[in-house]
């Protein structure tokens, strides 16, 4: 199964994941990126075929065959934003094992950055079309 546009997966059940989402929505370049939240039953099927997925809980992006997750998947999605957000794709020059540090401090704690805040991912029609679950 290969999708010609990237998909990010993310935790449907995290307010700060779903802001991420929003954020994405208003701050992409252009309207290729499609969503699915990590338990819908197409992430079911990409978990089946990449079995290291199944510790993941946070964003995963999808780029054809290639799979990103952590800090590879957070700089991928830089690349499909405007400025000057886009810049952010340029963090691939710090260390890797420093970026996922830092990723996996703020992904352990998501749930708390945002838990007084209902965060409601309400597309518009047109978005709509993009969100395969």
């Amino acid at each position: 199964m290969e999708y010609t546009n990237p998909i990010l997966f993310y935790d449907g059940n995290c307010g700060f994941c779903q802001r991420s989402v929003q954020f994405v929505l208003q701050h992409e370049q252009s309207e290729v990126m499609h969503f699915t939240p990590l338990q819908s039953e197409l992430a079911t099927q990409i978990k089946k075929k990449y079995p290291e997925l199944q510790k993941i809980d946070s964003i995963v992006l999808l780029k054809g065959k290639e799979l990103l997750v952590e800090s590879d998947a957070a700089i991928a999605l830089a690349s499909y934003l405007r400025a000057p957000y886009h810049l952010l794709k340029y963090t691939q020059f710090v260390p890797k094992v420093f970026r996922d540090s830092v990723y996996r401090v703020i992904a352990k704690n998501r749930h708390r950055l945002l838990r007084n805040t209902e965060s409601c991912l309400v597309p518009t029609a047109h978005q709509r079309k993009r969100f395969l679950s």
